[in-house]
Parts: C-alpha cells; structure tokens; sequence
C-alpha cells in the first residue's frame, strides 16, 4: 500500500468562484468578531485522542444545526478545518461522513472554492461557514473546506472524515477579501488561548486533548520562531548526560529548527543527522561495536546499528536517553519511546527508512518476525534563516505533554512537560509535574509502516525544499 504522506505544498484558490452561491457575508472581517489575544481565556476542556494505528489520533466534532457528527485528525502541522461534502464520490465511497449545507440552519455559502495540495495528493471544494463545536467550545460561522474531489493516498484506509487544523495562528482560510495574517482558525473564532496533547504508551494507546493553560506553571516554554509553523530553535543532540553534542547534527551559526507536529508519525531528520546519530547508538550494543569497529565511517556504524538493532538483541537495555538541546531547555527521550517495533513484511513493503546510506533486505527476513526500528525517519527540508528542519512527531508527545500556547505574552510558544500519565480525561488524568516522573519500562509502540503520515509542511514554492517556517 502506499505511504500515508501528507506534504502540504501551499494554498492555491481559485479566482472562479461558484455561480450558484448567493451569500458571501460570512468572508474576511465581516466574520464573526475574532477575540483579541489577550482577551482569550479558555475555560478547562478535555476529550479523548482516539488512536489509528499508532498513525492517527482523531477528535469528534459537530457541524451545522442541527448537529451532526463527525471525525477529524487532531492535526497542529495545517491550520484549516476540512470535512467531505456529498458530492465527493470518492469520500462516499469510502463510508465517510458527509456534510451538506442544506441540512444546516447556520450554514453560510461564499463564492469562492479553494484547493490545497499535499505531497500525497490534492482536496478541493468551496469555502462555507457554519457552526462548528468541539472538545466542549462553539465556533460560528466557521470557516470550512467542504471537499468535493480529494485523490489523497489512504484516505479510504482510516477511520476519520477530515482534519481540524490546530497550527499556528495565522490566516487559516485566504481569501481576497481577508485582512493578511487574519486568524480564522477553529481555536481564533472559539476564543482559544491555548490546549495541550499527550499521547499514551502501550499496543495501541489513546490520547488527551485539553484546552485552556492554566498549568503554564509545570512546562519549559520555548518561543516559537516561525510565523506558520509551531517551529522553536533546536542547537544540538546529546546522548543520555554528555555534556558534548553529537558531531555533524545542527552544526553551524543556523544551527537547526524543529517543528512539533501532532500530526506526524515519526520523528523526522536530516538523512545526515540520521547517520551521526545511529553512528553514536552503536556504541552501546557491543555486537554493534564488535561489527563496525569504532574508528569506522558513520555510514558503517549507521548500517550496523539498524542491523543490528531489527533483531531487538537484548542488549537494547544499554541504549541510553536521548536529550535535544532547544534554545532554553533540553528535552529527551528514552529507548521505549525512540525504539518501536514493526512487522517485517510490512517493512520489506513500505522501508521507511530508506535515504541513508545503508540497504536492507527485508524481504530475505522471517516473514512472520517483527523487527526493532527506530522512530525516525529522513526528510530533506530546510529553513533559509534557521538551517535544517527536523520534526518533533508523535514520539514526543508520548514522552511529553505539549502546550500550545497561542498568546504566551506577545510570542507564541510550545511548553514541554514530562508525562507520568496520559489516561484519559478524568480529573488528574493528564499529569505533567516535574519530579513525580518515573521511567517508562514498557514494550516499544507497535508502528505499522503502511500508515505513517509525513508531516504538512508549507513551502516556498512547489517541490522547493525551503519551508516557510
């Protein structure tokens, strides 16, 4: 089957319009007045994150009156709510859920249709405005894109209709008529100053989603960089309490950016970075060491590692935490969570780990044996201004609880917290509190390679490798 990649290139509208839509009194500032940001704040919201193959979490929302249900991908790397509409054959035919504006009282037609290109495909349809509710707060006349034509990959494959963006709060849905850097975002019309996700750990583990930032005292806060994507500064890999940093990772006056995306699988990085890092792993499986020799190439020592590493040798136990040093704080992460395991049929389908310098044959492998890999995956993205992209997916935030918080003082920013529980949305369920943390001693999350999704990334231009950040 084909990678779930969702790659978002940029916004593209059409100059068209639609003929048969008479109201457009829902666009640019005649909306529903926008909060001011200091004025947001949120009460206490929780619902679950319902987990897909350790590849998804996903929300329930409610559009139109009266109301109807359906199912969206809690997804901070985009900004635009986009749901099936019933004239998207393809969407019926999958079994989704379908929105029609003439059953809603509220719904608000424009004239004007949008297309969004991903890196997996493309979604179209026109801009309409109804009345969205989610996680426990309404939104009027919010700003949708009603599919009419999707041809992304695996989309029939999952179990959700659409996808809430949660990004960063800029102009979610452009039109002519729009004010620049018009915040129409589900969160910016329901008054949202900030919400926090943890993922849980285990088989197939859900999520917590909760608004509001009343616990701003317990997290690191990093201050975003970017104007679109929640990107903050990243100088450097360490292992476990080594002062010095990994050689060959966010080196250089730029250094590197990351990217916390909910919405993304794996950890993504730098082929190059990739190889320094597995280079230095390999020094704590001693066959590792034995096979490579440690005066060898990184490539070499890179190879070995995931070679060995794919039999999940006993001596995985020596493998020591790993701390990203951000521009503030540092955050880690521990072998349960960079260390998943995968069906090696489905590696020999679907080698995720491909653009290193290395080749293995999954396919000669045991077709019934799983295999130990790590949670990382090669991208080749970049900033102009901050150097190489990485992107922090969902295995950090099963280690963490992250704060998005959209009005931290003038400066959006990203909080980090440790997690010793991520349960549900009963009272104590989410904790974050420095000090109470033990270990996770668990087995590694179960990834299937069929169903990672690569992260919404806008860029430059179309097919550049430079990302707005």
């Amino acid at each position: 089957m084909a990678v779930w990649a969702w790659a978002v290139g940029a916004f593209c509208f059409l100059a068209s319009g639609l003929s048969n839509i008479p109201n457009e009194k829902c666009l640019g500032q005649e909306c529903t007045p926008i909060i001011a940001a200091e004025d947001r704040i949120t009460p206490e919201r929780c619902t679950v994150l319902e987990n897909t193959q350790n590849a998804v979490y996903s929300i329930k929302i409610k559009i139109g009156t009266p109301k109807k249900e359906f199912r969206v991908v809690a997804d901070t790397g985009s900004n635009v709510l986009v749901v099936p509409g019933i004239s998207c054959a393809a969407c019926k035919r999958a079994g989704k859920e379908l929105y029609n504006y003439r059953n809603s009282k509220t719904a608000m037609l424009t004239r004007h249709a949008s297309k969004i290109t991903y890196g997996s495909g493309t979604v179209q349809g026109p801009l309409i405005h109804d009345t969205v509710t989610a996680i426990g707060v309404e939104s009027s006349n919010q700003s949708m894109l009603i599919m009419e034509q999707e041809n992304i990959q695996s989309y029939s494959s999952f179990s959700f209709d659409g996808i809430m963006g949660m990004g960063m709060p800029v102009n979610a849905m452009g039109t002519k008529n729009s004010a620049p850097g018009e915040d129409r975002s589900f969160f910016a019309q329901a008054g949202v100053d900030a919400f926090t996700m943890c993922f849980g750990k285990g088989p197939r583990p859900n999520g917590v989603l909760k608004l509001g930032s009343k616990r701003n005292t317990t997290f690191m806060f990093e201050k975003v960089i970017g104007e679109v994507h929640w990107g903050v500064k990243l100088d450097g890999v360490h292992i476990d309490d080594d002062k010095d940093k990994i050689d060959g990772i966010c080196q250089g006056q730029k250094g590197c950016a990351v990217i916390v995306d909910s919405g993304t699988t794996l950890i993504m990085a730098p082929s190059r970075h990739l190889v320094h890092l597995y280079s230095s792993l390999c020094s704590f499986l001693p066959s590792c060491e034995s096979l490579a020799g440690k005066n060898a190439e990184p490539s070499l020592r890179s190879d070995m590692f995931l070679t060995t590493l794919l039999s999940c040798p006993d001596e995985m136990d020596n493998l020591p935490d790993l701390k990203f040093s951000l521009s503030e704080h540092k955050v880690s992460l521990t072998k349960e969570t960079y260390i998943m395991k995968a069906h090696t049929k489905e590696l020999a389908m679907n080698n995720f780990m491909s653009g290193l310098n290395h080749s293995i044959n999954f396919a000669q492998m045991d077709q019934l044996e799983e295999a130990c890999v790590p949670a990382f995956m090669p991208m080749r993205m970049r900033s102009r201004k901050f150097g190489p992209i990485w992107i922090f997916g969902m295995p950090l935030m099963r280690e963490y609880t992250v704060m998005f918080n959209r009005n931290q003082g003038s400066v959006p920013a990203v909080g980090f917290s440790k997690t010793s529980k991520c349960t549900g949305c009963n009272e104590g369920a989410m904790v974050s509190a420095a000090g109470l943390i033990t270990k996770y001693r668990e087995e590694p999350t179960h990834l299937s390679p069929t169903y990672i999704r690569k992260p919404n990334l806008i860029l430059e231009a179309e097919k550049s490798e430079y990302v707005r950040l």
